[in-house]
């Protein structure tokens, strides 16, 4: 496996690349930078759905607690 990869990287090192020069028009280079705008604040929650995320969080908390106390070294 590991000779595999090494033979992959040698040989990615191997090929040639194109030039970049001059595949830019000169209306492109010479165009002004987009606009920029705010994005849009999401809307505020509701009293149900703001349950449900609490909800969540906890669950995904709790699920983290849980994870933390695995010894990682008893499973190797």
């Amino acid at each position: 496996m590991r000779f595999l990869i090494i033979t992959l990287l040698c040989l990615s090192a191997c090929t040639q690349f194109p030039e970049l020069e001059g595949t830019i028009s000169d209306a492109a280079r010479d165009a002004p930078y987009p606009k920029l705008s705010q994005v849009p604040i999401a809307p505020p929650v509701s009293g149900i759905e703001q349950e449900i995320l609490q909800d969540r969080i906890a669950a995904l908390q709790s699920r983290a607690a849980r994870i933390r106390q695995i010894d990682i070294s008893a499973l190797q």
